[in-house]
């Protein structure tokens, strides 16, 4: 484990960099989507995908996860996880578009709504070959062959997309467009998978019940996740219509973009991770430290000048058509930092084979959420949706920490979030008093104040050069994967 942390930042480099491609082609294609569908059409598009979300975890039921850390932990295993997960993804996918469909029609939803909802659960077929896949890649840390996947996928999908937009055929043709980038990407990562060793095809029905129950903790949380973060968007369709649910995600899309850094570094931490704890737990409240401290002096800043400038943003990137996403936007944004947390904690909850406290609780922060936005959305619809998406995740942050008191005890909270919050705050009066300028102007102004004062507080230094130095040098020297 003596280059744990090299190999940590080479792969959260790796899966940086693929994602800010993905992430930024996706940036410019929402844009145009949201643009070119308007507020109802985007709202009838998240509608259906929402839906689809929250049906999911049926056709996974925990799987993939679970192999991504039986795999890291043993790579032995892999002939006994592969094929048995495929074989069993796609016959729960099977019986999850029957769900799906039917409760649609049972609902009585639009004929449109029905029609894309089945297209939208078409996709469940081919993340059951795709999933495992990427778990492979993941345990094997091969997270460039990852990152290649995801580009094709966002590189088709941008492509298709536009074919179908520019040729009229609106949110379902944007839906058939994800089925073709997806079998494209699922594609190619079957040639690299070949280049990693391959994946032996080996079936064994009998060890199906075992696996399911050993996965079903994994289910769980996926259930939870998936019904917390889509019960919002279906509950505002329902009561309020496409329009309103149009506004709402516009808002809401821009936070899970956002997400790209947290969800690179944890990527590249949690197979790391789970050796490490094996080899040398003592050095776990070390790293823990460190990844919290990183995560959050990128969330905070984004956070701040987010709530400052959401307007000319939301002016800038949609239409005067969503100015009703503003306030959503300036509530939602203090998400990111508290999901930032908690999907560290909850990996790092699961290293620990905790994974059954993790699902109690999601389960508990998700009926919290389900609960709240039953009651609230049909009176107060869009702040209602927004301020329960961050009360919930504070609920979940606050029961991690819990859980984990004595592995964090020796975390310094205050390094990790004092210094960086203050640096904010400070770049947040600057921006709020400079807001009148440019917005291109005001950004990079915010972001200059707000990197000189962590070095004048010392939340960035030395350390991070000396990192960042090594990890280039060793890439100039060497191709060799560890």
């Amino acid at each position: 484990m003596k280059h744990l942390p090299l190999t940590i930042a080479r792969n959260s480099l790796f899966s940086l960099l693929g994602q800010i491609t993905v992430k930024a082609l996706s940036v410019v294609f929402a844009i145009f989507v949201v643009r070119r569908l308007g507020d109802t059409g985007y709202g009838l598009y998240t509608t259906a995908l929402a839906y689809v979300g929250m049906f999911a975890i049926l056709s996974d039921l925990g799987l993939a996860p679970y192999m991504v850390r039986e795999v890291a932990k043993d790579s032995e295993r892999t002939p006994a996880l592969f094929a048995n997960a495929v074989l069993l993804r796609l016959m729960l996918s099977a019986g999850t578009l029957v769900v799906i469909v039917g409760s649609a029609l049972a609902l009585k939803r639009s004929p449109e709504l029905v029609l894309g909802t089945a297209l939208a659960a078409c996709t469940l077929f081919i993340y059951a070959v795709e999933g495992p896949m990427e778990s492979l890649f993941i345990a094997r840390e091969r997270l460039d062959f990852l990152s290649l996947m995801n580009v094709t996928q966002q590189m088709g999908f941008v492509v298709l997309g536009t074919m179908a937009l520019v040729g009229g055929l609106g949110f379902v043709g944007l839906l058939v467009a994800s089925l073709g980038s997806l079998m494209l990407a699922t594609a190619i990562g079957w040639r690299l998978l070949q280049r990693t060793g391959g994946a032996p095809w080996r079936p064994q029905p009998r060890l199906w019940l075992t696996l399911l129950r050993a996965a079903l903790p994994f289910g769980v949380i996926g259930f939870s996740l998936g019904l917390s973060y889509k019960v919002d968007t279906v509950l505002l369709q329902y009561f309020y219509g496409d329009a309103v649910t149009g506004w709402y995600n516009a808002a809401y899309n821009l936070i899970f973009l956002l997400m790209m850094v947290s969800h690179a570094v944890n990527l590249a931490l949690y197979p790391a991770l789970c050796r490490q704890h094996a080899a040398d737990p003592k050095r776990m409240p070390a790293l823990y430290t460190q990844a919290l401290k990183y995560l959050f002096v990128i969330a905070i800043p984004i956070a701040v000048g987010t709530t400052v400038l959401a307007k000319p943003l939301i002016h800038l990137l949609y239409t005067d058509q969503f100015a009703p996403s503003v306030l959503p936007l300036q509530i939602l944004i203090w998400v990111l930092p508290l999901m930032f947390l908690t999907e560290l904690l909850g990996n790092v909850t699961i290293i620990h084979d905790q994974e059954k406290k993790v699902a109690r609780a999601l389960l508990v922060s998700t009926a919290v959420n389900v609960a709240l936005n039953l009651v609230l959305i049909p009176r107060w619809g869009l702040l209602a949706a927004s301020a329960v998406t961050v009360l919930t995740e504070m609920i979940l942050a606050g029961q991690y920490l819990w859980l984990l008191r004595r592995e964090l005890a020796t975390v310094d909270f205050r390094a990790v979030f004092f210094k960086p919050g203050l640096a904010a705050g400070l770049m947040g009066v600057a921006v709020f008093l400079a807001r009148g300028m440019n917005f291109f102007l005001v950004v990079p102004l915010g972001a200059a104040i707000y990197l000189g004062l962590l070095t004048l507080t010392g939340s960035v230094g030395r350390q991070e050069a000396v990192l960042l130095g090594d990890l280039v040098r060793r890439r100039a020297g060497s191709r060799e994967v560890p």
